[in-house]
């Protein structure tokens, strides 16, 4: 059942079964559960899952990003098919812009599929631009827009 409200918390091995799942739903080339436990074991890495308040059992989406000194890299972000369409992955990202601006993170940088016109816009909307284009960036040769938000320029305000 898809729920009202959710909230944003650190993911646990408890929690890889589901990832994996979305993840291969969502994604053309999905991560593995070892991919996420590697991330588990760097100090710089943070993945946070959106789960359900009721149960915080119930997760429909996650986002994995580095904290390295003034820069945050934006590496994954997904959302399960059922809750595509109600603002999850905006709330994650508006989450994750603002905990790098508390940690003086400078600027948030990430890459897209060309292809994934609706994440491009999603990050558009958020203040990110394109900063460049990289060819052949993906496994299945698809290039990858590298985009960046710089939080030094201006204050964001949500």
């Amino acid at each position: 059942m898809i729920q009202a409200t959710s909230s944003l918390r650190p993911l646990t091995n408890d929690d890889l079964p589901a990832l994996i799942e979305i993840e291969q739903k969502v994604h053309i080339a999905p991560w593995t559960a070892e991919h996420f436990r590697a991330e588990l074991e760097k100090p710089y890495s943070e993945v946070l899952v959106m789960t359900d308040d009721e149960t915080d059992a119930q997760i429909s989406a996650y986002i994995v990003y580095w904290l390295m000194f003034d820069e945050c890299q934006i590496l994954n972000v997904a959302v399960d098919l059922p809750y595509r369409g109600l603002g999850l992955a905006k709330k994650m990202l508006r989450q994750v812009v603002t905990l790098a601006d508390k940690k003086g993170v400078h600027r948030i940088v990430l890459d897209v599929r060309q292809s994934n016109q609706a994440a491009v816009q999603l990050y558009q909307s958020l203040g990110f631009v394109i900063s460049r284009v990289q060819k052949a960036f993906y496994s299945n040769g698809e290039d990858a827009y590298g985009m960046t938000l710089s939080l030094i320029d201006d204050k964001i305000e949500f």
